[in-house]
């Protein structure tokens, strides 16, 4: 198991649930925090969206025969995982807002706690996307290393 991915989530789970029980009637009687948060989470999903296209555009593997490009492929799936992930939870966090629009418009009283999962979601979805740059970063230094490696003249 790999700790330095599982600490994280723990910590991101742990605050974000708190967030979620503390601030879930707050964003109940706030219309400009789901106003921002539907434009923050459209925002950051669109653009994610895109980094996925071209971390998972073929034409970013490796050049060279065809086990380097399977290598250079499979790495890059296992890359563009995590990042689907946090889209999908991006995603969730969009469909919470509408359907906790749904019930604020209703005033279902029994689905308020629907806005508790909405504090969660956003939460966690927000301390995950800090760590967007550095994945970022952490892959083209793997690519340049191993662009670098390609090029090198065998001794």
């Amino acid at each position: 198991m790999n700790w330095r991915r599982v600490i994280p989530f723990i910590g991101f789970s742990v605050i974000s649930t708190a967030f979620g029980i503390y601030c879930g009637d707050t964003l109940r009687c706030s219309e400009k925090a789901l106003d921002y948060i539907g434009t923050i989470y459209s925002i950051l999903a669109g653009t994610l969206f895109a980094v996925i296209s071209i971390i998972g555009d073929p034409s970013m593997l490796l050049s060279g025969n065809w086990r380097v490009a399977r290598v250079s492929a499979e790495r890059r799936q296992r890359d563009i995982l995590g990042f689907n992930f946090l889209f999908c939870s991006y995603l969730i966090t969009l469909g919470l807002l509408v359907i906790c629009a749904m019930i604020k418009h209703e005033e279902i009283k029994s689905l308020y706690f629907s806005f508790h999962l909405l504090g969660f979601f956003t939460a966690f979805s927000f301390l995950w996307s800090f760590r967007i740059p550095f994945r970022l970063q952490q892959i083209q230094k793997l690519r340049l290393e191993d662009e670098i490696k390609s090029r090198k003249p065998e001794q």
